[in-house]
């Protein structure tokens, strides 16, 4: 069954007050090409893309839905799986190739210079524009030249949780005998999330075995349900493997990507340039020797950062790493 764009609106609303997106996101919807009705109104869109999710053919629905596009300029960055196959099913796509270009924000210049339209839309690859997203922000280039709306995060990831202290949980199977002797101990009224090791307990005390086992799994999800008291999650913490070299890199690109570009005049700015020189000196790539040639490169470059700098010497910097790793040890 296919929906409207007002169906999709009722879907993402989900249970009342819920406004869950996911139903949204796999809905079964019409392809609509506002361009076709709203020529006049056009703009062009540019998207940078070394690679997408699974959700790109959805968002590309909904961007072609809300915006009338005048052209969709992909700056391909050296895509690694098929996003630029899927993309050029679309009308009025514009494929640039930036595989030479060694960052986005090269990418990114090329294609505002490629823009033909007075107004234009930047747009991430994992972003889904709701019902209306084009018309509110439309209302707003009397009051700004450049600007942006807030997000709304949602989460689909999958990972697993090494559980090595508690019971596992969540899809278990028992015998029944194995509960008989102790399960009259439960009274009606502490038992709640510790209901692992409860049951755990009692099958051991009762001279039974529990195990956990490792050759299949079950599934968990982390999503809005309605309750009788009110669970609105404030932020999620994924916490992502990232190797020695990609952090490295990471590092070195924020730290000097801000310090060239940006003057030292927002907190925020010099916090993060504090934390990663911090975190270079940690993995090893400053270092007292190269520190001196690192300040002369910002005394260079934008000397207004220099007085921002860490101003410890590189040895007290791996003092201080020390002493917060003895910390977390104890205090974790």
């Amino acid at each position: 069954m296919q929906r409207t764009s007002t169906e999709v609106l009722r879907v993402t609303q989900g249970q009342a007050g819920t406004e869950s997106i996911f139903g949204a996101y796999y809905a079964d919807v019409p392809f609509v090409d506002r361009f076709e009705t709203q020529p006049d109104r056009s703009v062009d869109v540019i998207i940078p893309i070394i690679h997408t999710n699974e959700l790109w053919k959805t968002n590309l629905f909904s961007l072609y839905r809300e915006i009338p596009i005048h052209k969709l300029l992909i700056g391909d960055g050296g895509c690694i799986d098929n996003s630029i196959e899927i993309v050029k099913e679309f009308p009025r796509v514009e494929v640039f190739d930036h595989r030479s270009y060694k960052t986005l924000g090269y990418s990114i210049r090329k294609l505002i210079e490629s823009v033909e339209t007075d107004w234009f839309i930047y747009v991430h690859s994992d972003v889904y524009l709701p019902p209306g997203w084009f018309d509110v922000m439309q209302r707003h280039q009397a009051d700004y030249d450049w600007f942006g709306c807030p997000m709304k995060h949602t989460v689909m990831v999958q990972y697993e949780i090494p559980e090595e202290v508690r019971p596992y949980a969540g899809s278990q199977m028992g015998l029944k005998s194995a509960f008989e002797a102790g399960l009259g101990s439960i009274d009606d009224d502490y038992v709640y999330r510790q209901e692992d090791f409860v049951l755990a307990d009692l099958v051991e005390k009762a001279g039974f075995k529990h195990g956990k086992i490792e050759d299949t799994f079950h599934y968990h999800q982390t999503m809005y349900k309605p309750t009788p008291w009110v669970r609105k999650v404030k932020s999620v913490n994924l916490n992502l493997y990232i190797s020695p070299e990609e952090e490295v890199r990471n590092r070195i690109m924020q730290a000097r990507g801000i310090i060239k570009y940006l003057q030292p005049n927002n907190p925020a700015l010099i916090y993060e340039v504090s934390m990663s020189i911090d975190r270079l000196f940690e993995l090893g790539e400053l270092t007292p020797a190269n520190w001196p040639d690192f300040k002369q490169w910002v005394a260079e470059t934008n000397s207004k950062w220099l007085p921002h700098l860490p101003q410890q010497r590189p040895w007290k910097q791996r003092l201080r790493t020390m002493a917060r790793s003895l910390f977390n040890v104890f205090f974790d």
